[in-house]
């Protein structure tokens, strides 16, 4: 139950708290005093997108928040101890406590708070949608449009679990035809695409490309395009290095000697000739290489153009194949994997093929169930609102909730739905939107709420101006049904009628005024004096004569009654 509402700085109310108490809640005011304006904070705590051109000129942000007390045996109650937003410790028999807030800012900058926990938007309408039910003026035009009824009649029906196993039913077939249709596509371009992938491997196989052999080949190209300048080099090198003649090895071996003489007269003089020594044997050494070297030169033009003949063709597959060996390697490997998969598609094909054929047995199966279920509530759907059209002053009235079995499935099963009407006795049926009058619609969506009310057992129905087009004894008739679900459930209704405020249990007035340079809005809770007055106003007008002060005390004693 709804137990308070505090709204700051939104639209025109600078900041308004509402009492609301058990049975039927009326609010009244005069047009554009700002009834819609509470209507739309409620919005916000069931959901709904939040604007910004709602806040309150010159104010930094709009707040609007709430108090429920929260039935702990209620589905709303399991929700919130699903995400761990009730005391634990709290006695199971008594109610919940349940605070909530909304903040509305510029720039993305709102929050939303559940006893004080942040939490998303999403999360919020989750929980609100277990406690309270709006209607109003939109939900008319919602009634209009056939595509909106069967989700009615699965909420009444109470199908939202075999509602959701067909979705997931559906998605899994919707998944697994457009795998099967996907490799369906890949077949039909294969054949092209496969003679494509041969031949581009045909053409690295025929030239076998392996890891690092560029540069290998780079290298030996350079050492035989100057073979002849690296023979004579060595050997150039390896004459200077060498024993004979004055070579610098024949220089060093005077020099040894010569030290070898001077050392067995200064000892001192050993460590030197023996350094002399291994520079000798050293230059030696790379004498006798460089001349091994020299004779291993191979000059080979024919090699020569082999190698260069090698390479061009290592250099056509890089420029084809993304610029490097590497590159070439890597294409090589991707395309023996893909035909690897084309080899694999026909069998994939015919997985696939069993898969969605396999999903479709499932879908059609939940569909089935789902269409029985459905046809149960459309047959107690019909009687509940005809009984109900009964008692609102329309007699003559015979609906009927319109099942129509579909060729193939669809996201909502293998159905199509919507509800025709008869308004009178000895007129065709058709649809709301061609059959029903303004006040006739606004009945009928009365009677389907009160049997959703029963089915969905939220604690809150909020009823925005659903008499509209009504008047007179059908008012009286709507504010004694809104007064007999008041009976089982907390009612917040918005009305134009005296007699339907008439009945209300508790009786707020939506007053317009203007505070210095502003206009604000109040609402004021009415005692039995000013509940008279209201009345009077709402029966009269600004004319407020005797006689219609005494028909409102005489329309508040038959209610009352």
């Amino acid at each position: 139950m709804l137990l308070s509402l505090a709204i700051k700085d939104l639209a025109i109310i600078d900041h308004a708290t509402l009492e609301f108490g058990p049975g039927l809640n009326a609010i009244t005011g005069e047009t554009g005093a700002g009834k819609s304006i509470i209507v739309g904070a409620l919005t916000l705590l069931l959901g709904d997108r939040a604007r910004t051109d709602t806040i309150r000129r010159g104010a930094a942000r709009a707040e609007v928040s709430a108090l429920f007390h929260v039935d702990p045996e209620g589905p709303a109650a399991a929700a919130l101890r699903e995400l761990d937003l009730v005391d634990p410790d709290a006695d199971g028999a008594e109610p919940q406590e349940l605070v909530v807030r909304r903040i509305v800012a510029p720039g993305g900058r709102g929050r939303v708070y559940l006893n004080g926990q942040l939490v998303t938007v999403s999360t919020l309408a989750e929980v609100m949608r277990h406690l309270v039910d709006i209607s109003s003026q939109h939900q008319h035009t919602q009634l209009l449009d056939p595509s909106t009824h069967l989700d009615v009649l699965d909420r009444f029906g109470g199908l939202r679990e075999l509602r959701a196993g067909y979705e997931a039913a559906w998605q899994a077939l919707v998944a697994a035809r457009e795998r099967r249709d996907g490799l369906r596509a890949q077949e039909g371009d294969r054949l092209a695409r496969e003679d494509f992938v041969r031949f581009q491997l045909d053409e690295i196989d025929g030239i076998k490309p392996k890891a690092g052999e560029d540069e290998e080949l780079v290298a030996e190209a350079r050492r035989l395009d100057n073979a002849e300048a690296l023979m004579g080099g060595a050997v150039q090198i390896s004459e200077t290095l060498g024993r004979d003649g004055r070579s610098a090895g024949a220089q060093l071996r005077e020099a040894e000697k010569t030290l070898e003489r001077l050392a067995r007269l200064d000892p001192t003089l050993e460590p030197m000739r023996s350094r002399v020594e291994g520079a000798r044997l050293e230059l030696e050494d790379v004498s006798l290489e460089l001349s091994s070297y020299a004779r291993s030169v191979d000059i080979d033009p024919r090699r020569l153009q082999a190698v260069n003949e090698r390479l061009d063709a290592l250099s056509r597959l890089e420029r084809k194949h993304g610029g490097s060996l590497e590159a070439v390697l890597a294409a090589a490997a991707a395309y023996r994997a893909e035909l690897s998969r084309f080899e694999s598609l026909e069998e994939a094909i015919a997985e696939a093929e069993r898969a969605a054929t396999h999903a479709e047995a499932r879908a059609e199966a939940a569909a089935k169930a789902l269409s029985a279920a459905r046809a149960e509530a459309a047959t107690e759907l019909s009687r509940r609102i005809v009984a109900e059209l009964h008692g609102l002053a329309m007699a003559g009235a015979d609906l009927n909730f319109e099942l129509t079995p579909l060729a193939q499935l669809g996201p909502r099963g293998k159905d199509g739905g919507e509800i025709v009407i008869r308004t009178n006795v000895g007129e065709g049926t058709g649809p709301l939107a061609r059959v029903a009058s303004g006040g006739e619609l606004s009945r009928v969506l009365l009677a389907l709420k009160r049997a959703l009310v029963r089915a969905d057992a939220v604690e809150t129905c909020i009823f925005d101006e659903v008499d509209a087009g009504t008047g007179g004894a059908v008012g009286d008739t709507i504010g004694q049904k809104l007064a007999e679900i008041g009976v089982e459930r907390q009612v917040i209704t918005i009305t134009h009628l005296a007699p339907i405020a008439a009945r209300a249990a508790l009786h707020l007035r939506v007053e317009k005024a203007v505070d210095g340079d502003r206009t604000v809005t109040r609402v004021v809770p009415l005692d039995d004096h000013a509940r008279t007055d209201e009345i009077a106003r709402m029966l009269g007008g600004l004319a407020i004569t005797p006689s219609i002060r005494a028909t409102a005390a005489e329309l508040l004693d038959r209610a009352s009654e």
